[in-house]
């Protein structure tokens, strides 16, 4: 087995200080798994159901002073898509992390130059070592030089 084929644990424990997440999708199913997966985790999770509830959900976070700490959000979605979500957020808050999370697998980042900027993709639904690694990676203050 490859070095590289192995999860960094010095990764993996970068996200164990709790985090508010905002999780965007228009499937109750798996929005409840993700919260679910993400408060075992000791996060704290907010949920929206769509696009617009999740635009709106990240405002009145911003409002009220209790922004959140990373955005995770579904890329196809009725009326407001994740393409939609990304670009507010982005306007509101250009430095709050961003994981998409698609069903079209990993050729939507490379075929796709309608793709928002993000600062991760991951495929759904996404395992529990690539979620955890996702949220290490999108906010670590100071990436490992080793």
């Amino acid at each position: 087995m490859r070095d590289d084929a192995l999860p960094d644990l010095r990764t993996l424990q970068v996200a164990t200080r709790r985090l508010r997440v905002l999780v965007v999708d228009d499937d109750p199913a798996l929005i409840r798994s993700l919260r679910s997966t993400l408060q075992d985790e000791g996060h704290q999770v907010t949920t929206a159901e769509g696009g617009q509830a999740g635009i709106d959900a990240f405002r009145e976070a911003q409002l009220g002073q209790e922004p959140f700490d990373v955005v995770l959000t579904d890329l196809g979605m009725p009326y407001v898509d994740g393409r939609q979500v990304v670009n507010c957020v982005r306007a509101a808050s250009p430095y709050t992390p961003i994981i998409l999370r698609t069903g079209w697998g990993q050729q939507v980042g490379t075929e796709n130059e309608g793709l928002p900027q993000v600062d991760r993709l991951l495929g759904k639904p996404p395992r529990l070592h690539e979620l955890r690694a996702a949220l290490a990676e999108v906010t670590s203050e100071s990436p490992s030089t080793d």
